[in-house]
């Protein structure tokens, strides 16, 4: 059976991370069984971060690699039905979330100091006291190390915000009345774009960041018709 190795849940979402999430979305429309394994501490997996699928003794890091592995191994096609340039558009799509709107939201958890105790507290509320006095603080200038380096961390928060603001009209735009963002079906796409909105409104401190998204009910209805199609029951 197929093992995935993800972050425990955290904000009412299934595991701590987006990209987590979507491996296990993935998993769950591949339609092979699988198990999910929590992992709070990702540093001895191969890359250093989860997700990590085990598959016998094939080890496959990485939500884009899982994918990949999936679709060659397993002989399933997640844009089936898309052309050449629908396949070409959901693959813009999947970077402009994973490569760009992520930081926003990873600035927004880790950079801004009102949001950090709540972070905190969710991610490391059960270690040990003495632990809990070190370590969130120690992962959290790493965090913002790796913000700065990738460099959404060197904008203002007002200047990611209207990062943000043009990533997700652009989201939004693509929706249009579809159910989905390329039709009736729940394709690649989505199954990065709805975790990484989830990531957003499930925080449980409203910001201009989030109301970006629950300003706007077609796209809330969008994200509640992707948890109900392809989240694991």
């Amino acid at each position: 059976m197929l093992e995935i190795s993800v972050y425990p849940p955290a904000f009412s979402e299934i595991s701590g991370s987006p990209f987590t999430v979507k491996a296990i979305c993935l998993l769950e429309q591949s339609g092979q069984p699988y198990k999910i394994k929590y992992l709070p501490d990702p540093r001895k997996s191969p890359k250093g971060k989860l997700p990590v699928l085990k598959d016998g003794s094939n080890i496959i890091p990485d939500s884009d690699q899982i994918r990949d592995y999936l679709e060659q191994t397993y002989d399933v096609d997640y844009d089936a039905g898309l052309s050449a340039e629908q396949r070409g558009q959901s693959r813009s799509i999947i970077r402009m979330i994973e490569e760009h709107l992520y930081f926003v939201i990873l600035a927004s958890r880790w950079q801004k100091d009102a949001h950090w105790g709540t972070l905190s507290e969710e991610f490391f509320g059960k270690m040990p006291l003495l632990l809990r006095k070190i370590v969130p603080n120690m992962i959290r200038k790493d965090v913002i190390k790796s913000l700065m380096g990738q460099g959404m961390g060197r904008h203002s928060e007002v200047e990611q915000l209207v990062r943000a603001k043009k990533d997700i009209a652009a989201i939004e735009t693509i929706l249009g009345d579809q159910k989905f963002l390329f039709g009736n079906k729940p394709t690649a796409a989505d199954f990065s774009t709805v975790p990484m909105l989830r990531a957003l409104t499930s925080f449980p401190l409203e910001s201009p960041l989030s109301k970006l998204v629950t300003s706007h009910p077609k796209l809330a209805s969008y994200i509640e018709r992707g948890k109900k199609e392809f989240y694991p029951k």
